[in-house]
């Protein structure tokens, strides 16, 4: 395995050598992992700093974390992408090894307490886990129902795959084809006909 460790002000000094070019995209910093928040103390910090720096920030979450790290992390983003795999708690622990209660309670606040950014919902597709119009439907469903406006589809595909293969873990997915373009836009009409605006393309 290969890795640096850094300080929130070298860090800083990395983002800052690409301003110009988020000033011409209209971009910024997007925190991602992994799991941002399992380092909350230093994703929260480096927030605070990018946005004292006047960027635009944003980072990328599963919800499975203490509501109170999302809550003030909030604070110091302008957009927030939470994940939601699955709505139903057996397959979601079949797929992930964990429980999706946490994460759902977390989403349901996240959407209807008007944390201080906005909130897309994102949820990736995966062939023969959740790429039925029934899965997509009973997600689109809540987000509705929790107060969101916004979905984000995601086609799996298998790029993480030599991560797995560098860590010495089996990667379970290998025969699986990433979903067609067809349907695709099958499902994203699906999280148009409740009403989201579906993000696909937009940030």
């Amino acid at each position: 395995m290969l890795g640096q460790r850094m300080t929130i002000t070298e860090v800083l000094a990395e983002i800052e050598q690409d301003r110009p070019f988020y000033h011409r995209s209209g971009g910024g910093v997007t925190i991602g992992g992994g799991e941002p928040l399992a380092q909350f103390e230093f994703s929260l910090e480096l927030l605070k700093r990018c946005q004292a720096h006047f960027l635009h920030t944003a980072m990328e979450t599963c919800g499975h974390v203490p509501w109170r790290h999302l809550k003030e992390t909030s604070e110091y983003l302008d957009l927030m992408y939470y994940d939601i795999k699955h709505m139903d708690p057996v397959r979601h622990k079949e797929l992930t090894g964990v429980s999706n209660e946490l994460i759902l309670r977390n989403a349901k606040r996240v959407l209807s307490e008007k944390v201080n950014c906005e909130v897309i919902i994102r949820t990736e597709v995966v062939p023969g886990c959740n790429d039925s119009e029934k899965d997509i439907e009973a997600i689109a469903r809540f987000v509705v129902e929790s107060g969101g406006k916004m979905m984000e589809l995601l086609p799996y595909h298998a790029l993480g795959s030599s991560k797995y293969r560098q860590l010495g873990m089996e990667y379970e997915l290998t025969q699986v084809e990433p979903p067609t373009e067809e349907q695709m836009q099958r499902l994203r009409k699906t999280v148009e006909s409740f009403g989201l605006k579906e993000m696909t393309g937009v940030y």
